[in-house]
């Protein structure tokens, strides 16, 4: 399992953009926040909007979970300035987490020792983006609420998982 996440990101990361049988461009970076990470992102030109497929790779709670975003890009606000962008999606995630403690409702529930217990979610996302037109970069101000199921048993809520994200157009 451990050989097989880093290949099936590195495929993904590899795989040309015509492949798809569209153009557009990619993008590498890192998120920060509770659920943050690394990414990989493609974006197409979708009639009036713009498309993004993001995959997030991330580690907490001595686990790895694996997000899939579809988000998607309002044209520029241009009364604030041309190149800031608004976006929305969702997508989901899937994991792990090995820990021996579950806060679930304000309440800390305690395990005798350590639990592998895997996780499977919802997410939402919104951000503003700004991106630099000389140099090939994106920084962003996000929010990726999730609902998640923890077995054994427990739902997990964050309406409030802020972060930015930095990353390298290519």
């Amino acid at each position: 399992m451990k050989k097989l996440l880093p290949a099936i990101f590195l495929t993904i990361i590899l795989l040309p953009s015509s492949a798809s049988g569209q153009e557009g461009y990619r993008q590498a970076g890192f998120r920060s926040g509770y659920h943050g990470g690394i990414f990989f992102q493609m974006n197409f030109d979708a009639g009036n909007t713009e498309i993004g497929y993001n995959a997030m790779l991330g580690f907490n709670n001595n686990g790895i979970q694996l997000t899939g975003l579809r988000i998607i890009y309002e044209r520029a606000i241009l009364d604030i300035s041309p190149d800031l962008y608004f976006c929305w999606g969702y997508g989901g995630h899937a994991g792990f987490i090995v820990t021996d403690n579950i806060m679930y409702l304000g309440e800390r529930y305690n395990f005798p020792n350590e639990r592998f217990c895997p996780v499977f979610g919802a997410d939402g996302w919104a951000a503003f983006e700004y991106r630099f037109r000389k140099i090939p970069l994106n920084i962003g101000v996000n929010i990726k609420p999730f609902v998640e199921l923890t077995m054994p048993s427990f739902v997990n809520v964050m309406p409030g998982n802020l972060g930015i994200s930095i990353s390298y157009i290519f």
